[in-house]
């Protein structure tokens, strides 16, 4: 219960779908207080959609979690729609969405390409981002998605098994793109590959129970292509030079086993941002649920918290 109101402080998860324009219809849900600091969390993929899980990241009487499945995620519909999606239109949704909510301020946070769009928001808004929180951060540069359509040593069984879907020869991430903007037999077996793929690389372990799930994964993989496909609609280095820009407080963790995303990026990006605090997590990959992970998260959130406000405080007496 709330102490001061006596009113019960926790939501339920509230759900809903706003209106982005376009044919799009953006899903989202909120836990927590009412009264909480409010607190974005963006997911990755792209495409993969927003996991409940995150909610036991936060202290649900001190926070306000809002989740939000993008343009053609998860439960956001139409489902897998390419059309209308790129990197400037997500920025646009997000900041309809903190203002059909009536949020002020709020901290921003996302792990792998949610640190990325993060970044990108932050940059386009910063008035609106009291302080950040990227996990796993993905730099969107060339060769960081050419490896991931690499195997990782000559053993790597899984991505021979998506590989072999392709013809000799092709590039890889082109042709899956091209074959997933289709429903076909084709298209879902490259889907169940890369997710297997995917899986393996980022925990180790075989996909769960949504692998039998084929038109999730088809929406999911064909938002994804379109994205790594066309760059993430980024210019090479673009993150890097809009971190460089970011002056409020963040805080920046990595699994220093990560297969998805290299450590080396965590460090290159708390470089070029003299407000983030950075943590390795040795044992942990790029799974956000690893129990180093999940700490570190808690840590961080409460952390970030306590330094975006004491500095608003600052500024306001000032």
């Amino acid at each position: 219960m709330d102490k001061e109101t006596g009113s019960d402080a926790t939501l339920p998860f509230e759900e809903a779908r706003l209106d982005s324009g376009d044919g799009h219809r953006l899903w989202h849900a909120e836990r927590g207080s009412r009264n909480g600091t409010a607190l974005f969390w963006l997911h990755g993929g792209p495409g993969s959609g927003a996991s409940l899980r995150h909610a036991a990241l936060i202290d649900p009487g001190s926070f306000r979690l809002v989740l939000m499945d993008q343009r053609g995620c998860g439960r956001s519909e139409p489902a897998g729609a390419i059309h209308h999606n790129s990197l400037s239109l997500l920025i646009d949704d997000i900041e309809r969405l903190r203002r059909h909510l009536g949020i002020a301020r709020m901290l921003l946070g996302g792990g792998s390409w949610g640190a990325t769009l993060a970044i990108c928001y932050a940059a386009r808004y910063p008035e609106a981002v009291a302080g950040l929180v990227l996990r796993a951060p993905f730099l969107a540069e060339r060769d960081e998605i050419s490896q991931l359509f690499q195997p990782l040593g000559e053993d790597d069984s899984s991505w021979q098994a998506f590989a072999a879907l392709a013809p000799p020869g092709v590039d890889l991430l082109a042709y899956a793109a091209d074959q997933l903007e289709r429903n076909t037999s084709e298209a879902r077996a490259l889907a169940r590959a890369w997710h297997r793929h995917a899986c393996l690389r980022e925990t180790g372990h075989e996909p769960g129970q949504e692998m039998h799930d084929d038109a999730a994964l088809l929406a999911r993989y064909r938002v994804q292509s379109h994205y790594l496909r066309h760059g993430c609609f980024l210019d090479e280095g673009a993150v890097l030079d809009m971190a460089s820009r970011l002056s409020m407080p963040a805080a920046i963790i990595h699994g220093g086993a990560d297969r998805i995303c290299a450590p080396d990026n965590a460090r290159r990006l708390a470089a070029r941002m003299p407000r983030a605090a950075l943590s390795i997590i040795d044992a942990a990959g790029h799974d956000p649920f690893h129990p180093g992970m999940v700490d570190a998260l808690q840590v961080a959130l409460r952390s970030v918290a306590q330094r975006a406000y004491a500095l608003r405080s600052e500024e306001i007496d000032a």
